[in-house]
């Protein structure tokens, strides 16, 4: 068995994309497998802040180019890099085990960050919640792979801390980083962070049954839940959207979270059910979120609500 990987170049999309051929090994002895790189949009400029591109999925497109093409047989995404409305004819065909998806404050942690402190990020979702928490500091956006965003700290650029996913650094060896792991329920991640999304061709029978045989259920309901909750609102994974899953008696509960930019309101909603009705949890938390005023604020973030300030 042979197969194609599409992937990105950077040394996280690497150290995922190695993790999921261990896992297929683990699996299929037999497999052999070609890597087939590609630096997408996102990758190319380093300097626009995301929700500069205009467009979702800027991590992605190119990818799921390859996969139509038939150039590769499966790519590995960071699953919140993913948009929810995959390209016609592909399927989000495998979610193996999740990693830890809370969010890392790296350089010191909240209690003893200091007054005005200046805080690196390249997320409005974290932009919005740090102000929320904290909003005497200064949020800097930033861009690059972690190894550079960790070297702003305490460098020329003089941030006092920067925000991670700490899957990130944890698929990296870089634990250590982190010098708190956030509270999700104070500080509630991107929908699907953590977790890969393995996508390929939909009609692909045999590459999807391979897939599949590495899939997580928990993982693959979290996502549904979460993914089912951002499509409904239709807000994009740059958008100031946060959300937490938990499992209680094998029940699955979706915390979900809109704040605005500037961090002085949010709205909070909660839904559970049984696993095999994510899909219907995410929407209910969507439309409970709306209702609440979550609506509101996505569409103020659509008028263009962004700080003006130049990008590290």
């Amino acid at each position: 068995m042979h197969l194609r990987i599409g992937t990105r170049r950077s040394p996280l999309a690497m150290a995922q994309t190695n993790h999921v051929m261990g896992l297929i090994k683990a699996k299929f002895p037999e497999a052999e497998f070609t890597l087939c790189q590609i630096a997408t949009i996102a990758d190319k400029d380093r300097k626009s802040e995301f929700h500069q591109f205009g467009m979702v999925g800027v991590f992605a497109i190119e990818h799921e180019q390859q996969l139509v093409n038939g150039e590769v047989d499966f790519v590995v995404h960071s699953l919140k890099d993913l948009p929810t409305t995959l390209h016609e004819g592909l399927a989000l065909a495998s979610v193996p085990p999740r990693e830890d998806p809370r969010d890392g404050l790296c350089g010191t942690t909240m209690q003893a960050l200091r007054q005005g402190a200046r805080v690196g990020t390249g997320s409005l979702r974290r932009r919005a919640q740090i102000l929320s928490l904290r909003p005497d500091v200064t949020v800097v956006p930033i861009r690059g792979n972690v190894g550079p965003r960790l070297a702003k700290i305490g460098g020329e650029d003089a941030l006092d801390a920067v925000i991670l996913a700490h899957a990130g650094l944890k698929r990296l060896g870089l634990d250590e980083a982190s010098s708190e792991v956030l509270d999700p329920m104070r500080f509630p991640y991107a929908v699907g962070q953590g977790a890969l999304g393995l996508e390929a061709r939909a009609d692909d029978e045999a590459v999807i049954a391979v897939l599949k045989a590495i899939e997580c259920p928990k993982a693959r309901a979290e996502v549904e839940a979460e993914r089912a909750m951002m499509h409904a609102l239709g807000a994009g994974c740059s958008l100031p959207v946060g959300a937490c899953a938990e499992w209680k008696e094998g029940e699955l509960t979706l915390h979900a979270q809109v704040t605005s930019i500037d961090g002085a309101e949010h709205v909070v909603a909660e839904e559970a059910g049984r696993p095999e009705q994510a899909a219907q949890i995410g929407i209910a938390a969507a439309e409970a979120l709306k209702q609440r005023g979550g609506a509101k604020i996505l569409e103020t973030s659509f008028r263009g609500y962004y700080p003006s300030f130049k990008t590290l």
